[in-house]
């Protein structure tokens, strides 16, 4: 099981190279492979103390980097440092009780308490990780079982006894419990922590098939999956919703005058206008090209004002587009449309009502955005607060 883990998690850092913390769960499930070796050498080999001594660093090196791992794969500065300490006071411990008496109470609390030690450190590494859900729970749960489990078998090898030595203990009936409750567990927990990273690497790809990556927006996939999500919340709980359909002014003129590249430093840019005004809700859409959109909810606004959020997001994009010329950029303006849903409507309808005004905003002279009830043309030159914060940024 645990070199099937050592694979998995090796197949996993190399195709996802945003999962490269599941390295470290590889090289924690490796280490937990050489452990059983080690056992077996114990007691098949003369060198009882080399491999028992070995078992043991590898195990707590395994459940030490594992911990390691669950700081990196929850976006956290990982703790190595921290756990090479911990690695070497086990190893130290260890040896310290060499002379110990085996299956008295003292010595086998000594013995395990690295282990749980190790695994108290991977349970607060597990409450680090930001994704929650009954996974993460599972896994907290487990890792739970596990610290107690380590400090429990110190009054099972008292009760029934571990063996006077190491080569004794491997044909002890403690040996099987303790390998075989601690293999189950360590098993179980490979398996929630696999799921965990699986789910990670999984929202990770939609993500990437759903961002333009050009701009770094949200694509038409993206809003062909988050936009009826953002309808039904909308028609749920009786709020308005808004379709901006932007759309750049003479951008074939751009690339025929300017070239390609700057092409798409103007988009980058403006897309970086758009999330700077955009608040979170907001979901924001290149389309393709040189046309965006925005899906707007607005609790506030009356189903026929025009003061709207969308409007007044419109608004300030136009005027945060008006120093583009002063920074280097082409001069630019943009043309769109704003709609509000309609109860009933498909998202689909939505766009093409606003991507019609925007049509309509180009052919009555361009740098302007139209309502579904009127123009909205503000004067050149308003002060709009969220304008004025991204030009003096």
């Amino acid at each position: 099981m645990a070199a099937l883990f050592v694979m998995t998690y090796g197949v996993v850092a190399v195709s996802y190279s945003r999962q490269r913390a599941a390295a470290w769960f590889m090289g924690s499930y490796f280490f937990g492979f050489l452990t059983p070796i080690c056992e077996l050498l114990v007691r098949f080999t003369d060198h009882v103390l080399l491999f028992s001594l070995l078992g043991y660093a590898v195990f707590l090196g395994g459940i030490l980097m594992m911990s390691v791992g669950i700081q990196a794969f929850a976006g956290q500065r990982p703790r190595w440092r921290f756990a090479v300490v911990a690695w070497i006071g086990g190893i130290t411990l260890r040896l310290a009780i060499l002379g110990g008496t085996r299956g008295t109470l003292g010595y086998e609390m000594l013995f395990q308490l690295p282990f749980a030690f190790a695994s108290i450190m991977v349970l607060r590494s597990v409450g680090q990780i930001g994704q929650s859900g009954p996974i993460r729970a599972m896994l907290t749960s487990i890792f739970g079982v596990i610290c107690a489990h380590f400090l429990a078998k110190p009054f099972l090898a008292a009760a029934i006894g571990s063996g006077e030595s190491a080569k004794a203990y491997v044909n002890s009936v403690y040996a099987v419990a303790s390998q075989v409750s601690t293999g189950v567990l360590l098993v179980a927990a490979g398996l929630f922590l696999m799921l965990l990273v699986i789910q990670k690497a999984l929202e990770e790809t939609i993500l990437d098939a759903e961002t333009d990556p050009l701009t770094g927006l949200t694509n038409r996939r993206g809003l062909s999956r988050m936009g009826p999500r953002l309808m039904a919340e909308a028609e749920r709980q009786g709020y308005g919703l808004y379709v901006l359909m932007l759309d750049l002014d003479h951008f074939k003129r751009i690339n025929d005058q300017y070239g390609h590249a700057t092409g798409d430093s103007v988009l980058v840019a403006f897309a970086r206008v758009l999330e700077t005004l955009a608040a979170e809700d907001v979901l924001t859409v290149r389309m393709g090209g040189e046309e965006f959109a925005l899906l707007v909810p607005d609790a506030d606004s009356a189903p026929d004002g025009l003061d709207n959020r969308a409007t007044r997001l419109g608004r300030a994009i136009r005027v945060a587009l008006e120093p583009f010329e002063d920074r280097g950029m082409p001069p630019l303006t943009v043309s769109g449309g704003a709609v509000r849903y309609m109860r009933g409507e498909t998202l689909e309808g939505m766009i093409a009502r606003a991507d019609q005004l925007a049509y309509r905003a180009k052919r009555a002279g361009r740098d302007r955005i139209l309502h579904d009830r009127s123009d909205i043309v503000p004067e050149r030159g308003t002060a709009w607060p969220e304008a004025a914060r991204l030009v003096a940024g």
